[in-house]
């Protein structure tokens, strides 16, 4: 009996210690499975984009004006940033006006009543200075225009010639369009005199100009003759002293800081002054000089079928009354970092609504190229693109701070001046790696310990139990 009991009792120690080392088999295995995981091949899944600093590039252009590069859009996640560059001209229409004074010095002799196509002379003239005048006033409303007549007194009703009373102050300084517009017209209705005094004519207009600081001045004389007259005396003949003392004032004029523009009209090189035995044209130069040589700023001769074109369209251009503040032949040169490149995608967000970009970053500078031939007052140009992390970046970029460009080159014109600029300022980002810790593995050889103690002990258990009953 006592035989019998030791055999169970063996059975069962050998059963016991069979499992328990399997158990711990199972174990030793798992451990070493887990300690010898290959790190090696790691995969940085939990990264993210950082705005390290939000840099904005800022550019006065000239002072006329402004550039900006800004991160507009920015997606930490997704690992991208949106930026947007706009080029601005901050100046505005209304800054576009000069303070600007015009005298008109219209001549009214008789010999501006001769007939060109059915009109005389002195119509064309009126025509055309109104026309000049509504452009005038359109470019700049606050342009102050007078006007002033010349020729001679009727020496038959008593009056006397060669005094500043052979010209007549029309109109005085006005920013008065439908002033303006009336004086000029109510020269149709006056009675033309028999003789030409320039001097006069300009002497009045030279002693209306205001004496305000940083005006554009201008005096704007149109005849169609020689002058025969002048101040101090009655002369009434072309001599040396007419030219003279016309010639001296126009200059006295042009010199006091007045632009002065001269139109002769429908003076021929062959027509001969017969007290002289001098072409008109002659006579002519010895006071005004000549188109290329003119003895003020601009001299003109018209032939009557020229008359509108020459007034409206030439001599407008002649008068500046406008500040040229358009920005023109704009490029900007935008450079990436080679680490950018590297390792984030580039693409446009949207084109510009102004001008022409690059196509595609050019890999010889690493630069985008966007141009922009001409950038009006109040003009805003934009234009976005937006840089994305690559899957396979280079890991040696993380934690590392990134600036989004190297630098920013601006060149342009403004009234004919070359303008250059550049900025290093950029936005800043970096990427970021979190390292989370995984959730424990459960350890299966614990377990299998835990069960085979517990095994164990019914087991003991049990083998007490059948001793005492064969006792």
């Amino acid at each position: 009996m006592l035989r019998t009991n030791f055999k169970k009792i063996f059975l069962a120690l050998f059963i016991y210690f069979f499992i328990f080392s399997i158990i711990s088999s199972a174990k030793a295995t798992n451990e070493i499975a887990l300690n010898t995981v290959d790190t090696s091949s790691t995969v940085y899944t939990n990264t993210s984009l950082e705005l390290v600093e939000d840099n904005i590039c800022h550019i006065d252009f000239g002072g006329i004006g402004e550039f900006e590069k800004k991160i507009t859009k920015f997606d930490e996640n997704n690992k991208s940033a949106t930026l947007t560059l706009t080029m601005k001209n901050i100046k505005s229409i209304e800054e576009t006006q000069k303070d600007a004074e015009i005298f008109f010095v219209i001549d009214n002799s008789s010999s501006m009543s001769q007939e060109y196509n059915g009109k005389t002379r002195k119509d064309a003239v009126i025509e055309s200075a109104n026309s000049l005048i509504e452009k005038l006033f359109t470019s700049n409303p606050n342009v102050k225009i007078g006007i002033v007549s010349f020729s001679s007194l009727d020496t038959s009703a008593g009056e006397t010639e060669g005094t500043i009373n052979d010209a007549k102050l029309q109109l005085a300084l006005s920013n008065s369009k439908t002033q303006v517009t009336k004086a000029v017209s109510d020269l149709a209705t006056f009675k033309n005199g028999p003789r030409t005094n320039i001097e006069a004519g300009l002497s009045i207009a030279q002693n209306n100009f205001s004496k305000t600081e940083n005006v554009d001045r201008y005096l704007v004389l149109l005849t169609d003759g020689v002058p025969n007259n002048a101040l101090n005396g009655t002369f009434g003949k072309y001599d040396g002293t007419v030219a003279s003392r016309t010639k001296s004032k126009l200059e006295e004029i042009q010199n006091s800081g007045v632009s002065i523009i001269s139109a002769m009209i429908n003076l021929d090189s062959e027509t001969i002054e017969p007290t002289t035995s001098k072409t008109y044209r002659t006579l002519s130069e010895e006071i005004f000089g000549t188109v290329e040589n003119p003895t003020t700023d601009t001299y003109y001769y018209i032939t009557d079928d020229k008359i509108e074109s020459t007034i409206v369209n030439d001599i407008y251009n002649d008068l500046i009354i406008k500040k040229d503040n358009t920005l023109k032949n704009i490029t900007i040169i935008d450079y990436f970092p080679q680490e950018i490149i590297d390792n984030f995608n580039f693409e446009y967000v949207s084109s510009p609504n102004i001008g022409t970009v690059s196509q595609k970053i050019d890999s010889s500078n690493n630069s985008i190229t966007w141009n922009i031939e001409l950038l009006s007052e109040g003009e805003i140009a934009t234009l976005s693109y937006k840089l994305t992390l690559k899957t396979d970046y280079d890991k040696q970029i993380i934690d590392k701070i990134l600036p989004t460009n190297t630098k920013v080159d601006i060149t342009g014109e403004n009234d004919g001046n070359k303008i250059t600029e550049t900025s290093n300022d950029t936005p800043k980002v970096k990427v970021i790696y979190e390292d989370i810790a995984p959730d424990p593995i459960p350890q299966t050889g614990d377990n299998y310990m835990i069960i085979g103690i517990t095994f164990f002990s019914i087991i003991i258990l049990f083998i007490a139990i059948i001793i005492r009953k064969t006792k």
